[in-house]
């Protein structure tokens, strides 16, 4: 079965935190659409108002010297650099607009346009005489820079205007009207304009009109820019206050999980940093907590095996010694029970020895130094057994951090184990290589193998696949438990895997120097 990949707590919760921000948005995206949905205009209040009224003062700045058949031509040029469509519309459509209006846009642009003044009466001002119309007098000539019927001085609404080498102060441009075309026919704007005055007629206002294929026309109506870039703003701001706290969480997470592991492996002198009194902090002493108390357990367990087997030895000493003065005494029919006898205390006695080898591999404190790693093996290979066909694959100068007396006994003990139980035609592969700072030592047999459910218990102490326990079948189960003490006592690992062959693979995984302590 494939396993599910393995996704990183910081990863989900920066995908929670983008998944929330990405609420908001679209929250906020619904708002603004139900915003517009009671109409347009009210963007004319912000930026959408100054850009429309802007263009049309560019727009009247620019016809105002040229014939009024030029207008139209100025105008859309003008606004094609923007990928606009715009010209000036009429109530009686006297100039033509270049597109064609969408009746809900007509409506509003005749709703824009202010009603149409008669011409006040020229009435003569006070203190002037009449002149030969009757009136009083003819009306004053307006002072350098304005022309007939330019009221006053300019106010804040009043903005220059500088045609036919005069300066104008006219009303600045005033948006009106923003709405979408019936039909999705683009989108519409009509900015109210000042003309310049005539002879002693009034200004004339005219609507610009002005057609988008979008709401942002050209950055005009509606720029979406400073939205993006507010979202990515608060998106940067976000992942920016929260990483930091997440992160604290995850790191902290995998502390406890490398402790979790050292412990699992049976290493259980861990050191967690603190973390103030929050959960997590919490259970880190509870883990440090729960990994003295098993060290305490395993190291109480061990001692006591240990001083139960030395304790063994003397009276198992005097039981061979009073064998062997029997042995001469009795008669030769009795000789046989003796003999059994004397199987039996030495079988006891062979179990006691591994009984201390396993407490002093877990206990001792190993002198690690550099040692060349075929050395040891040959060794083992020699004492052990010289009938095992044994393939060894390993550089001559490839050395290993470890005890030598330790990893000897572990190769040993794992040799002997695969001539116990793949018999007389025992074949044994033995290689290793360097895998970054560690190295591979890997014993593997043609033997029966073990099963896989099997495969994590046979390194505990008196496991055996057989469960009557008969040392025909395979020793006293304490052989793969030294391997396992002597291997962590010098700082490696052990593991157990099917070998190609079908029988039982043993890696030890040391360290390739000496480590500084």
């Amino acid at each position: 079965m494939k396993a599910a990949p393995r996704i990183p707590l910081l990863a989900k919760a920066l995908c929670w935190l983008g998944l929330h921000l990405l609420i908001l948005a679209l929250s906020f995206f619904a708002f603004v659409r139900w915003q517009l949905g009671f109409g347009l205009d009210s963007l004319l209040s912000g930026s959408a108002g100054a850009n429309l009224g802007e263009f049309g003062d560019q727009v009247l700045a620019e016809i105002v010297d040229q014939p009024r058949d030029q207008w139209s031509e100025t105008i859309q040029r003008t606004a094609s650099r923007r990928n606009l469509t715009a010209g000036l519309w009429t109530p009686r459509g006297e100039v033509p607009f270049p597109a064609t209006v969408p009746p809900n846009v007509e409506s509003r642009a005749r709703q824009a346009m202010p009603p149409r003044e008669e011409n006040p009466p020229i009435r003569p001002g006070p203190g002037r005489p009449p002149g030969p119309d009757g009136l009083r007098g003819p009306r004053p000539m307006p002072p350098p820079g304005r022309l007939p019927g330019d009221p006053g001085p300019p106010d804040d609404m009043d903005q220059p205007l500088r045609g036919n080498g005069s300066s104008l102060f006219l009303p600045k441009s005033r948006p009106m009207f923003l709405v979408r075309g019936e039909h999705g026919d683009g989108y519409w704007a009509g900015v109210l304009m000042h003309f310049p005055p005539l002879s002693h007629l009034p200004r004339r206002p005219a609507l610009l009109l002005i057609r988008a294929d979008s709401l942002d026309g050209s950055g005009m109506f509606f720029d979406f820019k400073p939205w993006l870039l507010g979202g990515l703003a608060v998106l940067a701001l976000s992942i920016a206050f929260w990483t930091p706290f997440v992160w604290s969480i995850t790191r902290y997470v995998r502390r406890l999980t490398t402790a979790a592991d050292q412990i699992s492996a049976g290493r259980f002198h861990v050191a967690i940093p603190a973390r103030g009194n929050d959960e997590l902090g919490e259970l880190g002493r509870t883990i440090e907590a729960m990994a003295a108390r098993l060290d305490h357990l395993v190291s109480g367990q061990k001692r006591f095996l240990g001083d139960a087997a030395h304790e063994l030895c003397a009276p198992l000493a005097r039981i061979r010694t009073g064998l062997g003065i029997l042995e001469n005494r009795i008669a030769e029919a009795d000789s046989a029970s003796l003999a059994s006898i004397e199987s039996d205390v030495a079988e006891l006695a062979a179990l006691v020895n591994e009984i201390l080898a396993f407490s002093r591999a877990g206990n001792s404190k190993p002198a690690v130094r550099d040692v060349i790693l075929a050395d040891i093996v040959q060794a083992a290979i020699r004492r052990e057994s010289a009938d095992i066909d044994a393939t060894v694959s390993i550089a001559p100068d490839l050395t290993v951090a470890a005890d030598p007396a330790l990893l000897g006994r572990a190769v040993g003990n794992l040799i002997r184990n695969a001539g116990i139980h793949a018999g007389p035609r025992a074949a044994v592969s033995i290689t290793a290589g360097s895998l970054g700072d560690h190295v591979e030592l890997t014993v593997a047999d043609n033997g029966p193998g073990v099963p896989e459910e099997e495969l994590a218990r046979i390194f505990e102490p008196f496991y055996r696949l057989d469960r009557s326990r008969s040392r025909d079948t395979g020793g006293s189960g304490l052989g793969l438990s030294i391997v396992r003490a002597a291997i962590e006592t010098c700082g490696g690992e052990v593991s157990a895997t099917r070998s190609p062959d079908g029988g039982l693979a043993v890696t030890l995984r040391l360290p390739l120097q000496v480590r500084e302590s």
